[in-house]
Formats: C-alpha cells, sequence, structure tokens
C-alpha cells in the first residue's frame, strides 16, 4: 500500500474519530447542560412505600435490573426501611394522594406544571460537590394507561434521581422525553440514555467534575 493511500486511511481515522467525539459531546451536553457529572458514589439503596406499592414493585424492579445492566459497577439494593435508603419511591393510587404527596414535598405546588396528558412522576434530588446524598421519587402508575408506559415513567424518574434532571432539547429518541404523546411513552433505554448513563458512572471520571 502506499504511503499516500496510508495517509490518507489515517486522516479518515482521525476525522471520524474527532466525529464521533464531537457528536458524544453534543448528546452530554444536550442531557447535562451545565457538564458536570453529578451522580451515586455509594450503593443504590431503595424503599418502596405507599398504597399502590405491591404493583409498582415489578415496574420498579424491571427498570432497577435494567439499569444493572447498564452500569453493573453501581449496586442496587431493595432495604425494608425508609430511613436506611438513599432512593425512596412513593407510589400514590389517587389523584388525592397524588396531590397530597406533590403538596408535601419541597418543591409544594407553587411553579408546578405537569407537562403532557396523565404525566404523574416527579423526582427531588439532594447533592453536594457533584455527589447524591438522597432522591425521591413519586409516582401515580395508575394514571399510565398500559404497562409500557408505567415502565416508560419510572424509567424516566430513575433517571432523574442518577443525576440527570433537565430534559435534553435535541435529543428525541429518550426516556426523558416529555412531550412525546402518552401513547408513544413505551420506549426503551435509548442508546442516547445508556451512553449518558454509562458516560457519568465511568470509574475513570470523579463527580463534581466534566467528561
Amino acid at each position: 500500500m502506499s504511503k499516500h493511500a496510508l495517509f490518507l486511511i489515517a486522516l479518515f481515522l482521525l476525522f471520524t474519530s474527532a466525529s464521533a467525539r464531537a457528536d458524544t459531546d453534543a448528546i452530554l451536553r444536550d442531557y447535562i447542560p451545565s457538564g458536570t457529572i453529578t451522580r451515586f458514589e455509594e450503593p443504590v439503596l431503595f424503599w418502596i412505600g405507599g398504597k399502590d406499592r405491591l404493583e409498582g414493585q415489578y415496574y420498579i424492579d424491571t427498570v432497577v435490573n435494567e439499569m444493572r445492566r447498564i452500569i453493573p459497577h453501581l449496586s442496587f439494593k431493595q432495604v425494608s426501611s425508609m430511613n436506611k435508603a438513599n432512593v425512596r419511591f412513593y407510589l400514590t393510587d389517587s389523584r388525592e394522594e397524588w396531590q397530597e404527596a406533590v403538596t408535601k414535598s419541597s418543591q409544594g405546588m407553587a411553579g408546578w406544571q405537569e407537562v403532557g396528558d396523565r404525566i404523574r412522576g416527579f423526582t427531588l434530588l439532594a447533592s453536594n460537590g457533584g455527589i447524591i446524598k438522597k432522591a425521591d421519587i413519586v409516582l401515580h402508575l395508575n394514571f399510565q394507561t398500559s404497562g409500557g408506559q408505567k415502565l416508560w415513567i419510572v424509567r424516566h424518574e430513575l433517571m432523574h434521581a442518577l443525576g440527570i434532571m433537565t430534559h435534553p432539547k435535541a435529543t428525541l429518541s429518550t426516556v426523558l422525553n416529555s412531550k412525546q404523546a402518552q401513547e408513544e411513552k413505551n420506549s426503551i433505554f435509548s442508546d442516547a440514555d445508556i451512553l449518558v448513563l454509562k458516560t457519568i458512572y465511568s470509574p475513570d471520571l470523579l463527580p463534581g467534575a466534566t467528561w
């Protein structure tokens, strides 16, 4: 092979690599505009409570198992005491209980706005220096009309709890896309979702730093 051909191959590989890095950075910036990594450093100890917890257990278990495959070095363990948990799932089973849960949250009702039809879920996060200390997730799964939609809302809120607190604007193929029509909310974690989760939980990176 001639030197000219080798040069062209090397140039192509360099350009392709640079382009891929730029694409990756654009996706990461879309999910995390600040560029700062916020994540759990300790194992995730989750508790499930509320009147609708029996049905909710299946959907939460399903999504947690998906997370174990995506970020296998982050441990997830269910605990029986809410005081021992750093992620707490509250399952509500009526509109009244949902409204009460929202009102009692630190957000309260002031400024609260639900996006989309019958989407009932929110996450509160406590972090310091890029390290998440605790997350509370409130879900009203009864408002979702199919099992796929219930899984979607659990995926959506758990991504928030793991450190992605914004909604991407440019990336549409994500479970964080709240502007999807209700009947379209059946998707699994997208390639972009997985890329972002793997990046912020990479052992090679530190909380509070950038990728």
